[in-house]
């Protein structure tokens, strides 16, 4: 017990001086709904959008020094994303559903517009980094199905980069629900005879502030 109550004390008092200092830091978790713009040469490809999730720790930063209301916030999540490419070349059905994992990393530049002591309302834009963790796809080629990895050397890149934007409300400075979209803006497909993939993303999501 003694030597808990000092750990105790230590922290209470890191809490109590980011918070002074306007750092605050929470959980997430988010609904995508992925999918991918596909083009090849003067052929477009409207691929299906897939479910996934995106959850994890976030950290925001008031900046005052820009305007009152201003803040830049940062979050280390782990998010599923891809989609389902379905195609018939010479007559066969292909199709190949995507399912990889990232570490994302948004970082953003906010405005929150305070409604009282209840409710704010905010939004954020600003960049995201995405590294490839792992993942399976799902082919079939007409005849047997194969899980290749997503990011084989058929397959995706490991990095990503786009940009993102993002509004919502906070109730009672603690519980937040927010919807965003990303931009990928990075050609992320390896070896697609000149085509370009760049990663989309609408995402439905809800936070708590501690």
């Amino acid at each position: 017990m003694k030597k808990i109550l000092p750990l105790l004390s230590l922290i209470l008092l890191f809490t109590a001086t980011t918070r002074a200092q306007g750092l605050r830091y929470g959980i997430t978790g988010a609904i995508n709904f992925s999918n991918y713009a596909v083009e090849a040469g003067s052929i477009s490809y409207d691929p299906e959008s897939r479910i996934g999730f995106k959850a994890g720790f976030r950290m925001e930063l008031d900046a005052p020094f820009i305007y009152d209301g201003f803040y830049f916030d940062m979050e280390a999540l782990l998010s599923s994303r891809g989609a389902k490419v379905e195609q018939v070349v010479e007559g066969q059905y292909l199709s190949n559903t995507l399912r990889p994992y990232y570490l994302e990393i948004p970082i953003h530049i906010g405005y929150r517009y305070n409604l009282g002591s209840t409710f704010n309302l905010f939004a954020s834009f600003g960049p995201y980094f995405g590294v490839g963790l792992f993942g399976k796809n799902k082919f079939f080629d007409g005849e047997n199905t194969t899980k290749p990895d997503s990011f084989s050397s058929s397959g995706l890149k490991r990095f990503d980069f786009g940009l993102g934007v993002r509004g919502g409300v906070e109730m009672f400075n603690h519980y937040r629900i927010y919807l965003g979209y990303d931009w990928g803006v990075l050609d992320i497909a390896k070896g697609f005879n000149g085509g370009t993939v760049n990663s989309r993303n609408f995402y439905v999501g809800a936070a708590y502030m501690f």
